[in-house]
Formats: structure tokens, sequence, C-alpha cells
């Protein structure tokens, strides 16, 4: 029981600490973009909708959620020039958050490791026998 708890807790870690650095490279990149980004940004508000969206929406839905996506576009790229600094802050700030997951993640183990250390104690105590 203790090693599937070590092996869980590992492929946990592993996983959280994949997704932070991809986070953190994405922020990364996009921080390095700055201005491309901005132009970027309207050349998807331009883009056409596929044809095949109409075999599944109606043509009224998919203009909607098309105007949609360009109101949203249109608002990022207009206070891109104030997220663009702050986008420098973004990958130091999610290896902080990374830091905090991984001390929750080894406290956890540690109250699961101890809870299963007195389930063995009690169990010898008492006489019953549990599989590990």
């Amino acid at each position: 029981m203790k090693i599937a708890l070590a092996i869980g807790t590992v492929f946990l870690a592993l996983l959280w600490t994949g997704f932070i650095g991809l986070s953190a490279a994405l922020a990364h990149w996009v921080a390095g973009q700055g201005v491309d980004l901005q132009g970027g940004l309207q050349t998807i508000a331009q883009w056409p909708l596929p044809p095949w969206i109409a075999l599944w929406t109606d043509a009224g839905t998919a203009e909607a959620v098309r105007a949609t996506i360009v109101w949203s576009v249109e608002m990022l790229a207009a206070v891109m020039p104030w997220i663009t600094p702050m986008l420098d802050w973004v990958a130091p700030i999610l290896w902080v958050i990374w830091a905090f997951g991984m001390v929750g993640l080894v406290v956890l183990a540690a109250v699961g490791l101890l809870l299963i250390s007195r389930m063995r104690k009690r169990a010898q105590f008492t006489g019953a026998r549990y599989a590990d």
C-alpha cells in the first residue's frame, strides 16, 4: 500500500510539473511575441468560418459565435499593450504555484503514509491482517 501511494505521488508530481512547465513555456512564448501577437489576434478576427460548421449549426448561430469571437479578440487586442509587460511575470508566478502544489502533494503523501502505518499498528494490535 505504501508503494502504491509512493507511485501515485510520483505520477501526480510528474503530471503537475509537466503541466506547469508547458504553461510557463507558453507564457514565455506569448511574452516574447509582443506586438506580433497583437497582429495575429487581428488576423484571427478576420478568419472566415469553415464551411463544415454549417452542417452542425444554422447560419445565424454560427455568425453569432463568430461575432463573439471577433469581439473577444478585439477586446484582447485593446488590452494587449498593458498585458504584454505583465506576461514576463507569469512564468515565475507559475513556478511559485508549482512549489506550493508540490508542498501540498508531499504533505498529503506524508499524511497518507502516517495513516497507513497507524492502520498496520492497529491491525497488529487487534490481530487482524491487512494485505500490503
